[in-house]
């Protein structure tokens, strides 16, 4: 390991990478000198990110999975051990925001599927790789301010949101005994996800785009000291939680948000 490359020598599992968060957080790990095994659903995305990772010299698995089928989530994770032997850094960013009308109009399909992916999916891709966990390895569960209270409409990801809070502290509790450190990344507001489609049209935004829209005020829904992030923010404090000293911080959140969550 040196400062320039912090995470040479490591391996790295990043769901959720072919966009967004996972994207810059996967490629961050690349930067950083790791080799990576990334997947989402979509392997042309995936692709273009793993000749991103190629060209900063580390190896790249990719992998298209639904996180929601059990046997195809354990596919892939047989795969990522087989190819890179262990694993140093896992990071659970994969989610999904499929339900978000009230309850009494919800599709009870829908809801359920959002708990599927946003939880048991990063449930059983942890549950799959933890015997190759490496001794002091780290988790990064990518959780949201959702999940810390309730709110009208959109259930499904609070409730999703607050499981995994609660998934990250049982996790760290059980797996210190193997220098396994445990925690939360909680985003804030970030350039992607929900913002970046508009209502009426379905067109897509880039992350420039959105940052110069909001550059004045932040959406909506969110106080005026409140900043939209680029996600690169996000991966370089992803990179920071990656790079923690064993017997750093566990079953904590780490944020870039700007109010109190």
């Amino acid at each position: 390991m040196s400062e320039e490359k912090p995470l040479a020598g490591k391996t790295a599992v990043v769901t959720g990478a072919g966009r967004g968060l996972g994207r810059s957080i996967a490629l961050s790990f690349a930067r950083a000198g790791a080799d990576l095994a990334i997947c989402s659903r979509t392997m042309a995305e995936l692709e273009a990110v793993k000749a991103e990772a190629e060209a900063s010299g580390v190896r790249c698995v990719v992998g298209a999975v639904d996180l929601s089928d059990q046997d195809a989530t354990k596919e892939f994770c047989d795969g990522v051990l087989a190819a890179l032997g262990k694993v140093d850094v896992l990071v659970n960013n994969a989610g999904a925001e499929l339900e978000i009308r009230p309850i009494a109009e919800s599709d009870p399909d829908r809801w359920w599927k959002t708990i599927e992916i946003n939880v048991r999916g990063p449930y059983m891709v942890t549950r799959f790789l933890l015997e190759g966990l490496s001794e002091g390895a780290k988790i990064i569960n990518v959780t949201s301010g959702m999940g810390m209270r309730a709110g009208t409409d959109n259930s499904a990801y609070h409730i999703s949101k607050a499981a995994m809070n609660m998934f990250t502290g049982a996790l760290a509790n059980e797996l210190w005994p193997r220098k396994i450190d445990v925690n939360n990344l909680i985003p804030g507001p970030v350039a992607t996800g929900m913002l970046n489609r508009d209502a009426v049209t379905g067109e897509k935004s880039n992350a420039e785009d959105l940052l110069e829209k909001y550059a004045e005020n932040p959406p909506e829904r969110f106080p005026a000291w409140e900043r939209l992030k680029h996600p690169d923010e996000i991966g370089e404090l992803a990179l920071y939680m990656a790079t923690r000293p064993v017997g750093g911080p566990t079953g904590q959140s780490f944020s870039l948000a700007r109010r109190p969550l």
